[in-house]
């Protein structure tokens, strides 16, 4: 997954993207590319780190060559937009409500095909 977003990424780095631009790119394409995983597995803290600092460097326009300053705390950033922050998604939070979805549909659907799949594989 690591991977994927660091070659998704690079093919960016070469364009000049502006801040505004680099947002919108985090928010949709960078979260597309590992929704499916966030829906079914726990993210690794270390790999839930990595996704962050590579966020982070792509967010501030940090290359290997050279660093620039980092106009705001990480955190802050990944506040809702109602609070008047940019409304960039926090991978770990984002991951807890994903699977705690699947948890409350799986006590509240009794009737599900998935829900038969996950029972004959895992048991009730």
């Amino acid at each position: 997954m690591v991977d994927k977003i660091r070659k998704k990424l690079a093919k960016w780095r070469r364009k000049v993207l502006s801040f505004v631009g680099r947002i919108v790119l985090l928010k949709s394409v960078i979260i597309a590319l590992h929704l499916s995983y966030l829906f079914l597995f726990m993210m690794l803290v270390n790999v839930t780190k990595e996704v962050k600092r590579i966020q982070r460097d792509f967010l501030w326009g940090l290359g290997q060559d050279h660093k620039k300053i980092a106009w705001g705390k990480w955190d802050t950033l990944c506040k809702p937009k109602n609070e008047d922050d940019l409304g960039v998604r926090d991978l770990e939070a984002f991951n807890k409500a994903l699977l705690g979805k699947w948890k409350w549909r799986m006590g509240t659907n009794k009737d599900g095909l998935w829900k038969e799949i996950l029972e004959s594989k895992y048991g009730s």
